[in-house]
């Protein structure tokens, strides 16, 4: 039997996603795990690893409300009497693997830009997760669990707006560099 995404296992299991409720604890399940492990492993690793200070700053001040968004999603579970349990977060894993791709690759003039691109794509993931799983969450009745992912959701809009005008900024550095 196959665990390897997108390939079929060897034997037809019946579907273990089966209701909204199921559904809504997938997308949970996931947004713990994406929440966690930019918490505790790619922010910080970002932070020690950015060499422009505004940006560094941003995304030391965006690892603060990330861990409070481990908490929220905790507590979203919690609302919904359910143990908190991480699931799988495929498109983070694939986020991570770029940058690290793209990295040696970079000119350390350009390692700034592309810092800020690769927060702002994670931002991105993290935004449509939350959207998903307050669909569900309203669709449900869930209201304490959605109060709390649009808390979250709010948060990551406003971190993705802040990365943006980062991303401005480092992308008017790197025209003024090259016209020099």
């Amino acid at each position: 039997m196959s665990t390897i995404p997108g390939k079929e296992p060897a034997v037809k299991l019946p579907p273990q996603i089966t209701t909204p409720r199921d559904l809504l604890l997938e997308h949970l399940g996931r947004l713990l795990t994406i929440e966690d492990t930019l918490a505790k492993r790619l922010l910080p690793q970002l932070t020690d690893e950015i060499e422009d200070e505004e940006l560094e700053r941003v995304v030391s001040e965006h690892l603060d409300e990330t861990r409070l968004h481990v908490d929220r999603v905790r507590e979203a579970f919690s609302s919904l009497q359910e143990e908190p349990a991480g699931g799988p977060a495929v498109g983070l894993d694939g986020l991570r693997t770029e940058r690290e791709a793209q990295a040696p690759d970079l000119a350390p003039s350009l390692r700034p830009a592309a810092d800020c691109e690769a927060a702002m794509g994670t931002e991105h993931y993290e935004i449509n997760a939350y959207d998903a799983a307050i669909r569900i969450a309203d669709a449900l009745g869930a209201a304490e669990a959605a109060a709390l992912l649009r808390a979250n959701l709010a948060e990551e809009v406003e971190a993705l707006n802040r990365l943006a005008a980062q991303a401005e900024r480092l992308t008017r550095e790197l025209r003024s560099s090259t016209t020099n």
